[in-house]
């Protein structure tokens, strides 16, 4: 039986007309084929056949398009310089040799073409005109693009809007700078303002160490040999010294005024925390153009006073301190130590900058690609080192979000999925050396979460929901107009989905193990961006009823319970920002129950039949999906492989379903984490220009068509 099956078996050699014609070859030279058709029988060196692993074929796919990309951005830089050159008129241009290049040609419309062919996506969270709200006298406040609060306020507005058929009241938003009253007119005074009650040594020691264990592992805000020494030299004689510190003495103020606050002062009323030190050091502070005199503890004071402003959401001032501020210092150098110094502070003024540019939601002050300042490294601590490589090279992913995501420009069109695919190839890329460095516990470890880990864990899910929130956006959207209620949502948006609210689940858990530790930070407001973030990815899935998140409740309210710890230590932000949550809560539960509205449909009409919502997951969705997908894309592979045997194809056939089923499953696993891998899979699913045609909406803020079409 073997001989016999041997011989009806195609050979794994056949010849190049054959396997064109996918037709059985003998191996024979020539073979029998082409003796019959009187044909030319050509067989492949065996030697040009290449094995390879579909991972890296995927990778080849990648790099590919990225090379294509930035051949057709030369091209568009050539095209242009062409443009702009005047070119002097010959006779004769019309001949043979000043013709257009065929090859040229084809290419170029070979462009146009495929430019045609895609479809046109702009964010609905940066499209249109800019938006404002206003304050009761009338000063108009700008809605940015990335911002957490812009987003807050976009919701509360479109889902009143969608209730109410009016806006949402302006007066109800809190505005920048409002919450918090420094007790200060901005104006300075000559003299030295009173600085009463300057804390004892130790008690200025307890503060100063309180600031660095809250800031020190994440940012530079001094160095402490140098700012060490002088404090002793100022307690030698403090009133004597007050007028000859210069500006170490507002440094100090700062930074005790961020310990006051991380050790949980409270002061009565609107005053936050270290408000008396900070007020005493603004008042201090030398004007700008001085302050360059001394550029490294210059930066050092500002990155402090930034912290801080943003801590207590006067926001536009503390953009204002780090903005424009990227000089690399590593130039005035005169030592190692005083380089690793410079580099520190530099490294530290990106990553305020770029953070405080997302939660306001302006543009970056400096193009990543003009940065060529090496990061500082740390022999005695490889810890410090990846912290800081991790943390930079996740606002760098920020800075790629802003730029290709939510930039306000018409010339995004079709680059927008495109754009979100390679965004989250970036923060795959992070979250390798993220898991490996700075690993989250599973619950009932042993160990608990570090502040560190904690962090840098929140600002990587505060990247994939922001990279990933605009489709769920649209869906709200969609929900709140009543437009289409039936629209199928295509699996690959779906497991977008899925990833940002896999996101906020994740959020919500790291969020949960640092209140039980008392790791929380009530003063800084990273944690809290992240708690409203999540919050409102969970309230926005809630309106779209999407069945991506079981027991959407708990996650809710363990967000909420964060808010409260918050609020318990004199956070009167958090206090704002929970009762906005639960103002769209309150919203999204009436505009579900109207009875005008029915739900999105994002999943299969005919299943919905068979099973409940409940029990139709959005993996058994993707599983069903991808199968399809995988037995259309099979009848076409069989084809290809007419050089393999049966028992071969068999096999391969074999190993591609449980591969398949094994990227089903994954989605299962997310509960636990988002490994990288998963959001590489999700990246490569986002291709073709079929993925939106699910929209139609005319008043929406996604535009869909062709390029140059009509």
């Amino acid at each position: 039986m073997g001989p016999s099956r041997k011989a009806d078996r195609r050979v794994v050699n056949a010849c190049s007309r054959c396997r064109q014609h996918k037709i059985k070859c003998t191996g024979e030279t020539p073979c029998r084929n082409c003796i019959q058709r009187n044909a030319i029988c050509h067989f492949e060196k065996e030697a040009t056949k290449v094995q390879i692993t579909r991972k890296r074929l995927s990778e080849l796919h990648h790099r590919n398009r990225e090379l294509e990309r930035e051949n057709l951005g030369l091209q568009q830089r050539l095209s242009r310089t062409i443009e702009t050159t005047p070119t002097p008129q010959y006779p004769g241009e019309n001949s043979p040799m000043n013709s257009t290049n065929p090859a040229v040609a084809d290419s170029e419309s070979m462009v146009i073409h495929d430019e045609q062919e895609n479809v046109n996506m702009i964010n609905p969270l940066s499209s249109g005109p800019p938006e404002y709200i206003t304050d009761p006298a009338g000063k108009p406040y700008y809605l940015g693009h990335t911002s957490t609060w812009s987003l807050t306020v976009r919701l509360l507005n479109l889902t009143h809007e969608a209730l109410y058929k009016c806006p949402f009241p302006s007066t109800a938003h809190h505005i920048d700078s409002v919450i918090y009253d420094l007790k200060w007119n901005g104006m300075r005074s000559q003299a030295v303002p009173d600085i009463q009650g300057l804390p004892a040594i130790d008690h200025a020691l307890f503060l100063i160490n309180a600031t660095k264990f809250h800031t020190g592992q994440i940012f530079h805000l001094f160095d402490e040999a140098n700012f060490m020494d002088q404090l002793y030299r100022f307690y030698e004689n403090p009133v004597e010294n007050v007028h000859t510190a210069g500006l170490w003495l507002p440094h100090f103020l700062v930074i005790i005024a961020l310990g006051k606050a991380f050790v949980g002062a409270r002061n009565r009323g609107n005053m936050p925390p270290g408000c008396e030190f900070f007020r005493a050091a603004l008042m201090m502070l030398p004007d700008y153009s001085l302050l360059w005199k001394e550029p490294s503890t210059s930066a050092e004071i500002l990155c402090a006073f930034a912290l801080y402003l943003q801590s207590i959401d006067w926001r536009t001032s503390a953009h204002n301190m780090v903005h424009g501020y990227h000089t690399d210092l590593s130039t005035r150098f005169t030592n190692e130590q005083e380089l690793v110094r410079c580099q520190n502070i530099w490294w530290t003024v990106y990553i305020l900058e770029r953070q405080i540019s997302v939660l306001m939601g302006t543009p970056l002050s400096i193009s990543d690609n003009d940065i060529n300042t090496s990061l500082p490294l740390f022999p005695d601590s490889p810890l410090k080192t990846a912290t800081l490589l991790i943390h930079v090279k996740l606002s760098k992913a920020f800075s790629r979000i802003v730029n290709a995501l939510y930039r306000d420009t018409g010339d995004m069109e079709s680059t927008f999925v495109k754009s979100t695919q390679e965004v989250l190839q970036r923060v795959a890329d992070v979250a390798s050396e993220l898991r490996e460095n700075f690993p989250v516990p599973d619950q009932g470890a042993l160990s608990g979460i570090s502040r560190v880990s904690g962090y840098l864990n929140l600002l990587y899910h505060q990247c994939i929901m922001l990279a990933t929130r605009p489709f769920l956006f649209m869906l709200v959207e969609i929900r709140a107009k009543g437009t289409d209620p039936q629209t199928e949502v295509p699996a690959p948006i779906q497991l977008l989905l899925q990833i940002c609210l896999e996101s906020a689940k994740k959020t919500s858990q790291i969020l949960g193990s640092l209140q039980e530790q008392n790791l929380l930070e009530c003063f800084l407001p990273f944690d809290l961006e992240s708690t409203v973030s999540a919050g409102l990815v969970v309230t926005m899935a809630s309106l779209v009823d999407l069945p991506l998140i079981a027991n959407r409740k708990s996650y809710l309210d363990m967000l909420l319970s964060v808010l409260d710890r918050m609020i318990d230590h004199g956070n009167l932000i958090a206090l704002d920002k929970k009762s906005k949550i639960h103002q769209l809560e309150s919203l999204c539960v009436n505009l579900k129950d109207s009875p005008s509205s029915s739900l999105i449909n994002t999943s299969d009409p005919l299943q919905l039949q068979q099973s409940s919502l409940q029990d139709d997951t959005l993996a058994a969705r993707i599983s069903r999906d991808g199968r399809d997908s995988y037995l259309r894309q099979k009848i076409y592979a069989e084809g290809q492989r007419e050089d393999c045997g049966e028992e071969d194809c068999e096999e391969e056939d074999e190993e591609e379903e449980q591969e398949q089923e094994d990227l089903a499953t994954d989605a299962y696993r997310w509960a636990n984490d988002i490994s990288p891998s998963q959001l590489l899979e999700a990246a490569n699913m986002l291709e073709g220009g079929s993925l939106l045609d699910w929209v139609d909406l005319p008043s929406s803020s996604f535009l869909f068509g062709f390029v140059g079409g009509e």
